[in-house]
């Protein structure tokens, strides 16, 4: 982290790799697999071996998300399912059946989950009794034909929702009412590819790339443009992600590039 220079490589020939997570446990780590079949494999990368696989899906994951409380992580799939996993056991411990091909993300606080469906409803779950349905549902929300959610995420503070988009818009919406509070669009997505967008720390802000180059800060309450800055080689980057524990932000393109922010924004963001 430090120099950002490549420590190792770890190689999953076999079965190809989509959707790296880090597992609770930071040396190791989930990922989807893109031959041979559709499990998601529980890899440790210290001695690169496989400590856990976990099936069930029959068809491509599209999604995987760790609790930030414990073991459990979600998967979704092309199989129209959400289903949710203990590290320490292969078997799911919760599988859900939804009428088209779902995104889906924990709270902050890990207690419940988010599922979008149909790029414009939004249901809520409790983790203790999610097999008993949604204890909220919002939508339809507002949506241009063609547009398609492709990610979901809660804010820090747990407040609002952020809906990722393989077009030039991203939705944020409230928590709590599932009112859409604001339309990021001033970003470029000419290829329509699935943009990545990520809060910054303290939930005041939205960053994420754009095709013309530039990586954009929306104001959260304002729905307006506080920051643009050129990507590095003013390459479209699809991918921009904050760390709150090291308050480090990361952006991808053709390259992986590493932002730092200096100590006065850093004691303004922890007051």
């Amino acid at each position: 982290m430090n120099s950002g220079m490549r420590s190792r490589s770890v190689n999953s020939k076999k079965y190809g790799c989509s959707h790296v997570k880090f597992a609770s446990d930071a040396m190791c780590a989930l990922h989807g697999s893109t031959k041979v079949d559709n499990t998601i494999r529980y890899l440790s990368l210290i001695d690169n071996k496989y400590i856990r696989y976990f099936q069930g899906h029959d068809k491509l994951v599209t999604g995987i998300n760790v609790s930030p409380l414990d073991d459990m992580f979600l998967s979704v799939a092309e199989d129209k399912t959400i289903r949710l996993w203990d590290l320490k056991t292969h078997n799911c411990i919760g599988l859900m059946n939804l009428s088209a091909t779902p995104i889906a993300t924990f709270d902050p606080e890990g207690l419940l989950f988010a599922a979008g469906l149909d790029n414009d409803i939004i249901k809520l779950y409790d983790l203790r009794s999610f097999d008993k349905g949604p204890f909220s549902s919002f939508g339809p929300l507002e949506n241009e034909h063609g547009v398609e959610w492709t990610a979901m995420r809660f804010s820090p503070c747990g407040k609002y929702i952020l809906i990722c988009t393989n077009s030039a818009q991203l939705f944020l919406v409230d928590a709590f009412s599932g009112v859409i509070k604001n339309v990021f669009q001033e970003h470029q997505n000419c290829l329509r590819i699935p943009m990545m967008a990520s809060f910054t720390p303290e939930s005041s802000h939205v960053m994420v790339g754009s095709s013309d180059g530039m990586i954009y800060f929306y104001d959260v309450e304002s729905g307006s443009v506080a920051l643009k800055i050129p990507a590095p080689n003013n390459q479209p980057c699809h991918i921009a992600e904050f760390s709150p524990q090291h308050f480090v932000a990361a952006t991808a393109d053709s390259k992986l590039t590493l932002w730092c922010a200096n100590d006065d924004l850093k004691a303004r963001a922890q007051r």
